[in-house]
Order: structure tokens, then C-alpha cells, then sequence
């Protein structure tokens, strides 16, 4: 059940959910003056977050810095966290992977792969069973794998954690797996940067060593143009989005006792 509202009614806790929330009540109701506040409120929703420097801020504030690379120790693993690294949406001919937008988390693990940080890379996600989902959202951990393999990282040091559907499970299955099948409680965890605060959060409350490694991050170096103040973005607003719908994320977590 925290599962299913986790990924549906928090979306009435972003700002797109507050922008729609606004609006309908703007459409529906009957008063001229209560429409004309609604319309202002929605256009300072949409001004405030999809104001490029805002939301900029927030982002280097929310996200974890750049790490150096972790020295090399023996049995490392680095842990990659699912979501959003490989298009499932789009079938392809030959079976080939399509990467995503959050591919970088990828991208990381394999480069410490190559510069000999880390001898594991297990990849940690499943797929929802949600109605509105793609089903085959399920491949993205093998079509991962699929992109590891041909970037020359050998079989046998790919690990699959298949069943977790959200970052608890994550931490929780993927602390099991270490456990048992590789006999540690260490890991190099990677994930997207808006990301790795909760993610930390909840390896650590399942008993991993956590060295965290961020990748895809959002945020970017400040400008102070005049047009990242005055005028709103629509990539600010997706922006936005993921960032308040993580952070509330967190703060839910921390409520509940995930992490």
C-alpha cells in the first residue's frame, strides 16, 4: 500500500501537481475575483519554479557534490541504483539498449570499473506493478547489464538485484545480497545526485558502509542572467518537479523510519 500511493498521490505534492491543482479549481469556480487569484497563484507557481536560478539553487543545495574516486579495496563493489538509465519505451529491432536520461549512473559505475576501483557492479532495481506502467520497464536492469557488457566489463562481474521497487527495497535487498552473496557490508553507491541523499539514508539504515558516488546531476554552475530570473523554463519546471517530489520523498521516508 506505501508503495502505491508513494507513486501516485505525490504527485500532488510537486509543483506540477500544485500548478493543476490551482488551475482546476481557477476553471471551476464562479466568482470573476476568486478565478483572477487562482490565475495569479498558478502563474507564481510556475514563475517561482520554473525560474532557472531558483531552482539551480535548490539543486546544489539538495544534491551531493562530485566525488573523488574511492580508493582501491579488495571485494569492492560499486552498487548502481535503477531508474531511468535505459528507454524502455521504445522497442528496437535488435534487442540493442537505448539509453536515458539518467543514464550517467551507468556511465559512473563503469568508469570506476575501469579505473580499478570497484571489481563488482551490481545493479539494483525491479519493475512496479502499477496499471499505468510500461511492463517492460522490468528489462532496464538487464538492458543495463547489456550496456556493461559491451562497454568490456566481463560477465561474471555484473550482479543483478532484480525485486526491490523502490529505494527502501533497494537498501534492504541489495544489503542482503552483500551480505550473502559477496560477504560484505561496503559499497560504492550510485545513483543520480538529486538522488543520493534518501539513497544514502536508507543503505545506511540497512547496514551498508556507504561511499557515495553521484551522477546526472541537475544542478550546474550559477549565472546571474537576466533571463534565468525573469523568465520561466520549462526544463526548470521538470526540474522542479523530481527535486520537490524528492524531497518530499525524504522527509516521508525519515517519518515512516526508511532511512
Amino acid at each position: 500500500m506505501f508503495y502505491f500511493f508513494s507513486k501516485t498521490l505525490n504527485y500532488l505534492l510537486t509543483p506540477a501537481g500544485w500548478l493543476l491543482a490551482v488551475l482546476l479549481l481557477a476553471f471551476f469556480t464562479k466568482k470573476p475575483q476568486r478565478r483572477r487569484q487562482l490565475v495569479g497563484a498558478a502563474l507564481l507557481v510556475f514563475w517561482v519554479f520554473g525560474n532557472s536560478f531558483l531552482m539551480n539553487e535548490l539543486a546544489l543545495f539538495w544534491e551531493y557534490a562530485p566525488a573523488p574516486v574511492p580508493a582501491r579495496s579488495p571485494n569492492s563493489v560499486a552498487v548502481v541504483l535503477t531508474g531511468g538509465m535505459m528507454s524502455v519505451s521504445k522497442q528496437v529491432p535488435d534487442n540493442r539498449f537505448l539509453l536515458d536520461a539518467e543514464a550517467d549512473r551507468a556511465g559512473q559505475a563503469l568508469y570506476l570499473y575501469k579505473q580499478g576501483a570497484v571489481e563488482k557492479i551490481l545493479i539494483s532495481g525491479g519493475y512496479g506493478n502499477l496499471p499505468f506502467q510500461f511492463r517492460t520497464v522490468s528489462d532496464e536492469g538487464q538492458m543495463t547489464a547489456r550496456f556493461l557488457l559491451a562497454a568490456g566489463v566481463r560477465p561474471e562481474d555484473i550482479i543483478l538485484e532484480n525485486k526491490s521497487r523502490n529505494t527502501r527495497e533497494n537498501a534492504l535487498f541489495t544489503a542482503r545480497m552483500l551480505r550473502e552473496r559477496l560477504h560484505t557490508n561496503r559499497c560504492v553507491l550510485i545513483t543520480s545526485a538529486w538522488h543520493l541523499r534518501r539513497a544514502d539514508a536508507c543503505f545506511q539504515k540497512a547496514g551498508v558502509t556507504v561511499t557515495p558516488f553521484p551522477g546526472s546531476f541537475m544542478s550546474t554552475r550559477r549565472s546571474f542572467g537576466p533571463g534565468e530570473w525573469l523568465l520561466p523554463q520549462e526544463e526548470a519546471f521538470a526540474d522542479a518537479y523530481y527535486l520537490v517530489k524528492e524531497i518530499v520523498g525524504y522527509a516521508v521516508y525519515k517519518v515512516v523510519g526508511y532511512c
